[in-house]
């Protein structure tokens, strides 16, 4: 009888423990099949919705997906599905549709004073919940500040996708997109307060902050206001940079006016040629070497051309 038991048992220990194997291994694949579908599926949730540049006609919005995407916004009074408005950069309309990037920048234009109104972001096959903004009252008076300019460098080359976010303690949120040479201008003659009240009242010496959001990384600079600025030294991807320390000298602001190649004090068309005077490696003016490649070449005299085509517009 013990035998005919043992000869029982042992084949069924046997099969149960081969049993349990084959459901630890079944659980195991399917946990890893689940984490690699997870990793490998891009994400086109769209994040950090910003609302900036309020107007009485007029407010930019942005957002970042942490994959490329091909994204729109939509909006309306009413409803947020009034009308369909793409990133500036695609172009109206977009020659083979909506481009997918990560970094995402939309300007809604001809909207009414004082109205509300909302929207929703698609992208991919993803659709936001409704947001909401209000637009501002007409300005009777301007700042009276000149714009923030300054230029990005990813690397030792100027970053071609970003946004540039300005910041200040109860006022709206300034934007812009990174223009041709990693360059960007970000008005201040029409910052509202931040219950669209009235203008905000700039002051000289005012902490502000930058941030800049690429789809590598996020970098910050903070720095005072001036009435008159001159352009910020060169800011590089992921270094996050306080220039509120800095001594408020003529020689200081000079040190970090990258594109006075003459060191006159201002920059303009001689600047220009002093560049084209240094084509080429080792130029006997080292500032003519803008980005810091080693070689004075096309992508300087690009960012030289921004500067002063940026410089003209104020």
């Amino acid at each position: 009888m013990q035998e005919f038991i043992n000869k029982f048992k042992i084949p069924t220990l046997l099969g149960l423990g081969i049993i349990f194997l084959g459901l630890v291994s079944g659980v195991y694949l399917v946990l890893r099949e689940q984490t690699f579908l997870s990793q490998a599926a891009p994400n086109f949730t769209p994040q950090n919705i910003t609302v900036a540049n309020i107007a009485e006609d007029s407010v930019a919005i942005s957002w970042q997906t942490n994959s490329p995407a091909a994204s729109f916004l939509t909006f309306g009074q009413n409803s947020p599905t009034g009308q369909t408005v793409l990133d500036d950069r695609d172009g109206n309309p977009p020659a083979g549709g909506p481009k997918p990037r990560s970094i995402h920048y939309v300007t809604l234009k001809n909207l009414l004073p004082q109205t509300n109104y909302q929207f929703k972001i698609t992208s991919g096959k993803i659709t936001s919940d409704t947001q909401k903004f209000e637009t501002a009252t007409p300005l009777t008076s301007q700042t009276g500040f000149t714009p923030v300019i300054g230029s990005i460098l990813d690397g030792n080359i100027p970053l071609e996708n970003g946004v540039i976010y300005l910041i200040l303690p109860e006022a709206t949120i300034q934007s812009s997109t990174v223009k041709t040479g990693g360059n960007f201008l970000i008005p201040l003659s029409q910052v509202r307060k931040a219950d669209l009240s009235s203008t905000y009242q700039l002051t000289e010496g005012a902490i502000a902050k930058l941030i800049i959001r690429s789809d590598k990384e996020e970098t910050t600079v903070t720095f005072k206001l001036k009435a008159n600025s001159t352009p910020l030294p060169p800011i590089k991807l992921g270094q996050n940079i306080d220039l509120t320390m800095l001594e408020e000298t003529p020689e200081q602001a000079e040190t970090f006016n990258q594109y006075d190649l003459n060191e006159d004090g201002i920059t303009n068309t001689t600047d220009y040629t002093t560049l084209l005077q240094n084509l080429g490696q080792n130029p006997k003016n080292k500032k003519a070497d803008i980005n810091g490649d080693g070689i004075v070449d096309q992508k300087d005299l690009s960012l030289m051309s921004q500067k002063l085509k940026a410089l003209n517009s104020q």
